[in-house]
């Protein structure tokens, strides 16, 4: 399976030249976290970005203007916290869906994960089917083939 993911990630180097694929802006702070998830991403035809919180992930964002952002949650106060709500301040992301994952389920409701503008939420560690059903239940189009040429 490791040598289906570096096809596609040698198959994904021109996405720059497909400027009309979906892009998905996945901040995290562990890079292992944002690596898996790219992967999977980029595997069913997305184009992704990858970020660490704070200035990074805000400028990205904005230069970018992501159809999704996909951003792991930790507590309160903490560094993706803070960017989560940044991003949402942010005039250009306005309208733009952010998805957040959290291994912190039982001590983050809903209604507070919802409060900082997050449009859903599922849990750490993540199950990919699940993944990709709530990245397409939020994306008015599907990706592009990953394969196409």
């Amino acid at each position: 399976m490791v040598g289906a993911f570096m096809y596609v990630e040698h198959r994904t180097l021109h996405e720059d030249a497909m400027p009309d694929r979906t892009t998905i802006l996945i901040i995290d702070e562990t890079t292992d976290h944002r690596d898996i998830l790219g992967r999977l991403l980029r595997a069913v035809g997305y184009r992704v970005v990858e970020a660490g919180p704070g200035e990074d992930a805000l400028t990205k964002a904005c230069g970018e203007r992501p159809d999704l952002i996909l951003t792991a949650l930790s507590l309160p106060g903490q560094p993706t916290w803070e960017t989560t709500r940044l991003l949402r301040s942010q005039p250009l992301l306005d309208n733009t869906p952010i998805l957040a994952t959290t291994i912190y389920n039982t001590l983050l409701p809903w209604s507070r994960v919802r409060a900082i503008g997050c449009s859903d939420c599922f849990d750490k560690p993540f199950d990919f089917d699940e993944v990709l059903y709530r990245v397409t239940a939020l994306l008015p189009k599907p990706p592009q083939a990953a394969f196409a040429a």
